[in-house]
This record gives structure tokens, sequence and C-alpha cells, in this order.
């Protein structure tokens, strides 16, 4: 049995219990770059019967690598989605692909609640001001009996909503499958969009299929309160980018607070997000804890047991 872990860049499972728990199962070949082009990638793959991908360092999509791994059988994904996988493809080919759900949500949950803190709480002005020797005091936010509207009602937005309770928030809520018993099992309302987006916090928490349109669009921003914040922990593609520009830099809303940008990260450093006091960046680094990293070390591990015991777990079959 001979297991591949491609590409683990990031270096998660060195010296780790769950690579050893691999070695337990078969001949791994361990590799802690990515490949640099694709005939190395194939040189690596070619005797593959199970792969672990780290988030989405491989493409297994749009190009046609599975083609060239003539006894692969399972490919297990250190990420909540097989977004780098032709499922189409990997179905015909009887290819079981698992996942690691909500491995992160916690971790972007938590984000998502600095974020909104440290906007309201005028973090951008403060820490400038601080570290160039001033002492301000500008007047902040406080969140409890304010209205937080997540659009979306996935993992990371139910958490999100529990932890904006505890802070004495009211949550309103809206996504496809939204019900008001749904929402109510959380402390939450359901709401339509249109009233998420006139809340006091509007969180983007959606999943939308690839090659969707934005959902946040000039249209959208001019729905929210001047005083509102944006905040945006899931895609940057969900969002019109030129119109949250308008909107922070004429004041339309109050702020932003961002995790997630297109088309380029690291962002460049002439970035216009970079010159705005109503702005919270992060370097996409919600995902980046302690936590995530176990679980993206433990679940795809567990994945690959759970098959070789012919009891597969966290299935997917449809492309993200």
């Amino acid at each position: 049995m001979q297991i591949v872990i491609p590409d683990d860049c990031f270096q998660l499972f060195k010296d780790s219990e769950a690579l050893g728990r691999l070695r337990a199962l078969g001949d791994v070949h361990y590799y802690t770059d990515n490949a640099d082009s694709e005939e190395v990638l194939r040189e690596r793959l070619k005797d593959a019967e199970i792969v672990l991908t780290t988030r989405y360092q491989t493409d297994f999509k749009t190009t046609d690598l599975l083609d060239h791994i003539p006894h692969l059988r399972m490919i297990s994904v250190m990420g909540t989605r097989p977004r780098m996988i032709d499922m189409d493809r990997a179905n015909e080919r009887g290819i079981v692909v698992s996942t690691t759900p909500a491995a992160s949500a916690s971790s972007v949950a938590e984000h998502t609640m600095m974020l909104i803190l440290a906007l309201a709480k005028r973090m951008p002005l403060m820490f400038p001001a601080i570290r160039e020797g001033g002492w301000p005091q500008d007047q902040g936010v406080e969140l409890a009996g304010k209205t937080l509207g997540l659009i979306g009602f996935g993992h990371i937005a139910r958490l999100v909503c529990r932890m904006a309770l505890g802070f004495g928030m009211r949550v309103i809520t809206c996504s496809p499958s939204m019900t008001p018993e749904r929402a109510q099992a959380e402390g939450a309302e359901a709401a339509s969009v249109e009233e998420c987006l006139a809340a006091d916090v509007v969180s983007l928490q959606l999943h939308l299929p690839a090659g969707a349109a934005p959902f946040m669009t000039r249209e959208k921003f001019a729905q929210m309160k001047e005083t509102a914040f944006f905040i945006n922990t899931a895609r940057a593609l969900y969002v019109d980018e030129d119109a949250l520009l308008d909107a922070l830099r004429n004041r339309r809303i109050a702020g932003a607070g961002l995790d997630v940008f297109e088309p380029f990260e690291p962002l460049p450093k002439d970035s216009i997000y970079r010159t705005l006091d109503n702005v919270v960046i992060t370097p996409h680094s919600a995902w980046i804890t302690d936590g995530t990293y176990a679980r993206f070390r433990d679940v795809p591990v567990a994945n690959i047991e759970a098959f070789l015991r012919g009891a597969p777990v966290n299935v997917v079959r449809e492309n993200a």
C-alpha cells in the first residue's frame, strides 16, 4: 500500500504522531514542498494508491493528473471541500474522496468575532497612533444590543452566532436552507437578505459554487447602514472589490474586517487596503491555529484508516 503526501509545504505532518499512524498503514512517501513541475508531481504520485493532499496545493481539477495515477483508490483532503479535485472524474474512476468538515470552524468563528471587536473598539485608529506616541480615546461601539446579520448559516456562522449572543447581540441570519426553527435552535432569527444587510454588523459566511457571481455588489453595500461594519472571512471572490473599496473610501459604511483578498495574496505593498483607517486586515490567517492544525493532521489520517477498514467516512461526491 503506497500512501503519498505530495505537498505538505506547511510541514504539518513533519515529526508528527499522525505521520507515524500513516506509516503503520503502508509505504509512505512524504514531501514537504510543492512539486516545481507537472513532471515531478506525476513522478511523486505515479504509484500512489492513497493520496493525502494538504489544503489545496495539488491540482486534480484543471489538469489531467488523475489519469496518470493508475492505482489511485482514495484522496484524503486536508480541507473542508474538494476544491481542487474533478469529482466527476474521480467518481468515474471509483476514487473515494474524503474531506475534513468544519476543521477550521472554531478558529474562523473566533477570528470573525475578533474582527468585529477590533472595528467596534476602533483598533485601526488606536494602534498606529499609540505606536507614534499618541494616546487616542476615540469613542467605540458597544456591541450589546446591536444586531449581527449572518449571511449564510453553516458551521462557522453558527459558532459566530453563539459567540455574538454571549456579547448580548441580537443575531439574524439568512441562507437558502434557512427556516425559523433552524435559526431559533441556535438562538438566532430567520430573516431576509435585505434585513441582514440592514444590520449593525454584516458578516459574510456563505458558500457559493465555483464561478458564481459576487454576492456583495454595489447595490447590496448601498443597503447597509453608514454606521455598519462588513466582515468577510469566507472568500474574497464573493465580494465586488471595487464596490467594497468605494463604500469604505466614501464612508458609505463605517468599516470592514477582511481576512481574504483577490486576486493576489499576499496583498501588494501598494494596496489601497493598507492605507485605509477604517479597515482591519489579517493575512488569510483565520484558520491558522493550533486547534485547526491538529484537526487537519488527525482527521485526514482517520479518514484513511476508516477507508482501509472498509467503512469510509467524510466522503464527498460533488464538486465544491
